[in-house]
């Protein structure tokens, strides 16, 4: 195309100026097309778009979009609508199969699978991604990716929000791996297209990839047991603190420390207190929002060890309030047992260690603990805070 790149100055001259450029090229085509593209995003010509003169053979119009309802041109439009509408069609399939995919694993219950959490975030930003870069000169340089990624970070939201129904709790939790997945797709694309070259339209056909391995995979939660263990010195008497413990009564919102925890959506604690109920002691723990479960004691040394069972039935949390991934004794997630140790460090002073013990069963157990040890650790700083706070007053 010697003619057109032989006027590279006027073209330049003319966008500056007016913001439109006539040309005249033999056959248009996307080799035309792509060599016009190359040669305004060397000079650096942003927010254009190519038109047919209408009744002038041959003749085109790149023209910036700001002034396009100002050029002395009739310009078809119907070829340029068809060709945009063909060019995101294969995407909207794409998005349309990975939708489908999504809905079909959660009417199995199955939203928690790694293909639903991490492959597909990995594919929607390659997929994105792609667009953007399919037809740049350049696709290597990464800090791009935070261009288009994070519109597709609010898109996944929405969708999980408005379709999915998912909750607060879920969708914070989940916003980190989604992230990284959108951002590693994007990568990983703009790496292909870089030293492999561009491919074709058949790109999209990887939105079949999930489906496709949901359908024939098998299930692969793993159980693991894992235990939390948090400390806190008290100025006060180990026999004032092993009382405490059993003896924790009602309690006022001012007491409650402000944690990320309370953020995200769980309930603060409201009451609690250990009770002889025939053979057994019994700790009853009540949360915000009617939440109310039972405390088994399998062991009690005043004052240096207080064990116990976590006891959870159909009524503890009202119906709705956790999603299904986050059920305490669910599929997912499960407290077993916890226990108070207290170690006299002198006769005004106790350090005491809450250790909680639970199973996690998730695909990717390691993402999983992460997310558990955070919100068991600030739940055990809130409630041992909250004795430190009285008994030192």
């Amino acid at each position: 195309m010697p003619n057109i790149l032989d006027q590279k100055i006027r073209i330049i001259q003319e966008l500056q100026q007016q913001g439109y450029c006539r040309i005249v090229v033999n056959e248009w085509t996307d080799e035309t097309r792509q060599d016009l593209v190359n040669l305004l995003e060397q000079v650096g010509v942003e927010n254009y778009q190519f038109h047919k003169i209408k009744n002038e053979l041959n003749a085109y119009l790149i023209v910036q979009e700001n002034v396009i309802n100002t050029v002395p041109y009739k310009l078809e439009n119907a070829s340029i609508s068809r060709r945009s509408f063909l060019k995101i069609l294969p995407l909207t399939l794409a998005l349309m199969v990975l939708a489908f995919t999504v809905l079909l694993s959660g009417y199995s219950n199955d939203l928690m699978s790694s293909i639903m959490v991490i492959l597909i975030p990995l594919i929607l930003g390659a997929l994105f991604e792609y667009i953007m870069i399919r037809e740049q000169q350049n696709s290597i340089l990464l800090s791009k990716i935070f261009k288009i990624q994070p519109l597709v970070l609010v898109i996944v939201i929405a969708f999980c929000v408005v379709v999915l129904k998912e909750g607060i709790i879920c969708l914070i939790m989940f916003l980190p791996i989604l992230l990284i997945g959108l951002l590693v797709g994007a990568a990983l694309i703009r790496l292909i297209c870089h030293y492999l070259g561009k491919p074709s339209v058949k790109i999209y056909s990887i939105a079949l990839l999930p489906l496709i391995l949901w359908l024939l995979l098998p299930d692969f939660n793993r159980t693991q047991y894992e235990q939390t263990q948090r400390s806190m010195v008290i100025h006060a008497p180990a026999e004032k603190v092993f009382h405490a413990i059993n003896n924790i009564g009602q309690i006022q919102s001012q007491e409650v420390k402000n944690s990320f925890i309370f953020t995200m959506g769980f309930p603060k604690p409201i009451s609690g207190m250990t009770e002889q109920k025939d053979d057994q002691l019994i700790r009853t723990i009540h949360w915000e929002r009617g939440i109310k479960f039972k405390e088994n004691v399998t062991a009690s040394y005043p004052p240096y060890l207080l064990s116990w069972n976590y006891q959870f039935d159909p009524n503890s949390f009202p119906k709705g309030f956790l999603d299904d991934h986050l059920e305490i004794g669910g599929r997912y997630f499960d407290l077993l047992k916890a226990d108070y140790e207290l170690e006299e460090i002198d006769d005004k002073t106790t350090k005491l260690t809450l250790t909680i013990d639970y199973r996690i069963s998730t695909e990717y157990n390691w993402y999983s603990k992460l997310w558990a040890n955070f919100i068991l650790n600030e739940f055990s700083d809130v409630v041992m805070n909250l004795h430190k706070q009285r008994l030192e007053k």
